[in-house]
């Protein structure tokens, strides 16, 4: 069978139809490509941030741009408290249960329910209790926040009246120790249903310096047993 000879005006018409194809190919996958990285790309979303605003180097407690208003105010108060020489211990005491009311139950200020509210304030060698109390129970709904965009209805503790503080002692490990018993009413900025009374033991740290919540119940009346 005799090969075809195709002439110069075919051989050009093919060459411009394979390049029409190409340039069609490649402006198709231009587009292609274009509206992938428009519209089902998702640009890496940035994260929240926690940038601290006052830190006690001696004590150890920290203020962030995080905490809320009120938060803020009663940190400032704390931090008067421990700069007075000699301290006055009550006062020192009843402010660490307030401090740690007000953080434990502004979950609105949270990250996740790994950002424990009122840890700083509690007992050092009791803080693996509470993460697992707050983490597992108190917490458990609070959804995550990482990248700011979390749509939850939370709680935000508006002020915390002192009731009262009376001295008292306490079953720390096989020790007896002295403390304080505090007792407190707590007000939100708006009512969502959590506690409105807390009963809180605060003692001091094997330090000797700072105080610590060891004990805490949400009633005005509160019960202990001899484990403890």
């Amino acid at each position: 069978m005799a090969r075809k000879v195709r002439t110069k005006k075919e051989k050009k018409k093919i060459f411009i139809e394979v390049l029409v194809a190409l340039i069609v190919l490649l402006i198709v996958g231009g587009i292609g490509t274009f509206v992938i990285t428009k519209f089902f790309h998702e640009e890496p979303k940035e994260t929240v941030k926690v940038n601290i605003l006052q830190q006690d180097t001696n004590y150890g407690y920290t203020l962030t741009d995080q905490d809320s208003e009120y938060y803020k105010t009663e940190f400032n108060k704390l931090i008067e408290i421990i700069k007075k020489e000699p301290v006055n211990e009550e006062e020192y005491a009843t402010q660490v249960a307030r401090m740690f009311t007000i953080d434990l139950y502004t979950l609105s200020t949270k990250i996740n329910k790994y950002d424990i509210g009122g840890y700083e304030f509690y007992y050092s060698d009791k803080r693996e209790v509470l993460e697992n109390k707050v983490v597992y129970e108190f917490y458990s709904t609070l959804l995550d926040n990482t990248y700011g965009d979390r749509n939850q209805e939370l709680p935000e503790v508006s002020n915390v009246e002192t009731v009262s503080t009376e001295k008292t002692t306490y079953k720390l490990g096989d020790n007896e120790v002295e403390g304080y018993l505090v007792k407190l009413k707590i007000e939100y900025k708006k009512d969502l249903g959590y506690d409105k009374e807390a009963s809180i033991v605060v003692c001091k740290e094997k330090n000797n310096t700072n105080w610590s919540v060891v004990d805490f119940q949400p009633t005005l009346e509160p019960k202990y047993n001899e484990k403890k």
